[in-house]
């Protein structure tokens, strides 16, 4: 016999309303936390968004991925929470790694991440105008510009860069040099060029002393993704 039962069309009908409420909740919520902007005061809340960024990464959980909104929020002006020198490695892209929006980091990049003139001044337009927090030194692990310095590459104006990186390795290593080497090099250049940063900027070091901004240094590996801060 053929069932004549109509289906509970009140039941069903409920039902997809509260999916409706619940997907739309979903979406709403996903979009707030997809943009919020850190509230950055002092040098240690900024280093600390970059730490909780980079877990993000780690986790594979990034939050900031709507880039027209962000695009809609940055159209007016900006006021980066940090500065971060990096390398040019393609590996290392400090944004993505950290996890920070449009708007969010003033970001320059070179091989080695060495300091000079240039650098220094796009910082001190940073740090006085726009009043950024913190200043980022990220090295990272299989830099080939740290390699390069060890190997004595000679190449036109790389010559000039590798120089810069080479007090910090020693003249008496005996080659072929062992990887860690390499990497304690990496490190050492880190904390160099912060050194560098501070005493070769007056504003910086002005800015520093008040504890208004900090410089830390920062390390990336290739391998985990994983970023290792450090203050000296």
């Amino acid at each position: 016999m053929r069932n004549t039962q109509k289906p509970n069309t009140f039941l069903s009908s409920l039902l997809t309303k509260c999916a409706l409420v619940l997907l739309a909740i979903f979406f709403l919520e996903f979009s707030e936390r997809n943009n919020i902007d850190p509230e950055i005061n002092n040098p240690e809340e900024a280093l600390n968004e970059l730490i909780y960024g980079n877990n993000r990464f780690l986790d594979n959980e990034m939050i900031y991925t709507d880039y027209q909104e962000q695009i809609q929020k940055t159209k007016n002006g900006q006021h980066p929470h940090s500065f971060v020198l990096s390398c040019i490695d393609s590996r290392v892209p400090p944004e993505i790694v950290l996890d920070q929006g449009i708007g969010h980091l003033f970001v320059a990049r070179v091989a080695g991440n060495v300091e000079d003139d240039n650098i220094l001044g796009s910082m001190e337009y940073a740090v006085e105008v726009k009043h950024t927090k913190l200043i980022v030194v990220l090295g990272h692990s299989h830099c080939g510009a740290v390699q390069g310095a060890i190997d004595n590459v000679k190449l036109e104006h790389l010559t000039q860069l590798t120089e810069q990186i080479k007090p910090a390795f020693s003249k008496h290593l005996t080659y072929p040099i062992p990887e860690h080497i390499a990497e304690e090099t990496s490190k050492l250049n880190v904390k160099m060029t912060m050194k560098h940063i501070y005493e070769n900027s007056a504003t910086i070091k002005h800015l520093v002393d008040e504890g208004k901004v900090k410089i830390v240094g920062a390390y990336y590996d290739i391998h985990t993704g994983e970023v290792n801060f450090f203050k000296k």
